[in-house]
């Protein structure tokens, strides 16, 4: 009787916006996928954003048993598809990418609630990128939770690979990265803390890295912005670009009203530049702190902020713990 061939390593199939916008769960999800092939694992996408997409990979994305993995920020996603993955063969888990999910969860109504706990049930393994997000899941229906990092300093992509090459970093460049000027991200704090940096450092310049989509929020960013030759600010540089502008930034500054673990903050320190953020979010070890007021953030630029002891972060890389996922598979 004829052997049957060998199956090879399981694969893995990413359930995100393949082709989304530029940003931390883009950036995640596509470092995730370049470790996994480097490491023998086929990785198919079902792309999220595209209904149309998502269905033609649907036949290929069920062929054999694997790891099926949701990147999200919003949870009713994990509703909407929770049918889905509770058919899925093979293990699945829900990354739970966005800070804004305790947020979320206290303006569902109880019945909202109750249904997100029984689509909790279609998954395996949950995910958070830090304590807080996991917090609000220890009531749940007995999954495992994990919180990962979204961010690996071992894995660098082709893209980064060549970028940076005899970049001079500016002693006085700020930097910040904005999704689409939204309210959250408080660019207009930024520009109000450089202006502030500006009194003892006249040289200061910002740069600001903005993405996502370009509505009302972002124009009125621009327009703000305008008349500042100190500003610069771009819209959906490439990867390399944004790594280049970290390897000149002296200071990036993270001055968002909440946050998950973001992959920017992970590749800013990775780049060396220094890290200004609010002290509204878990944040690594590494990065100075300071409250959401301009002139505190101008003061921690300045003269240092106080030292963030990394609580409420992990080292687990979500490369890891698809690994581990991986070797759960029966």
């Amino acid at each position: 009787m004829a052997r049957r061939p060998a199956r090879g390593p399981a694969p893995v199939v990413q359930w995100a916006q393949e082709h989304g916008e530029v940003g931390g769960v883009l950036a995640s999800h596509a470092q995730l996928t370049a470790q996994l092939r480097a490491a023998g694992h086929p990785v198919t996408y079902v792309d999220t954003g595209s209904p149309r997409r998502a269905l033609g990979a649907l036949p290929r994305a069920v062929r054999r048993r694997g790891l099926h993995l949701l990147h999200i920020t919003r949870l009713w996603r994990a509703m909407v598809l929770a049918p889905v993955f509770a058919l899925l063969p093979g293990r699945t888990a829900l990354v739970l990418h966005s800070g804004s999910v305790a947020g979320q969860l206290e303006r569902m109504s109880h019945r909202q609630r109750r249904v997100l706990r029984t689509a909790l049930r279609a998954y395996d393994e949950i995910w958070p990128v830090n304590d807080e997000i996991a917090l609000a899941f220890e009531d749940g229906p007995g999954r495992p939770v994990r919180v990962i990092t979204p961010f690996s300093a071992d894995a660098t992509s082709p893209a980064h690979a060549s970028a940076g090459d005899g970049q001079v970093r500016e002693p006085h460049l700020l930097s910040v990265a904005t999704n689409a000027g939204l309210a959250h991200y408080n660019a207009d704090l930024a520009v109000r803390a450089a202006e502030l940096v500006r009194e003892s450092w006249p040289d200061a310049a910002l740069r600001v890295l903005a993405y996502g989509h370009a509505g009302p929020e972002l124009a009125e960013l621009r327009a703000a912005v305008a008349g500042l030759p100190w500003v610069e600010l771009s819209f959906d540089a490439s990867p390399s670009e944004v790594h280049d502008v970290l390897l000149r930034s002296a200071v990036f500054l993270r001055p968002t009203a909440w946050d998950g673990d973001s992959v920017i903050v992970r590749e800013a320190l990775a780049a060396g530049a220094r890290v200004v953020a609010t002290d509204t979010a878990p944040r690594p070890v590494g990065v100075e702190l300071a409250s959401p007021d301009a002139a505190d953030l101008a003061r921690a630029v300045v003269e240092g902020g106080r030292p963030s002891d990394g609580g409420g972060l992990t080292s687990l890389t979500a490369f890891d713990a698809a690994v581990d996922a991986l070797g759960r598979l029966s």
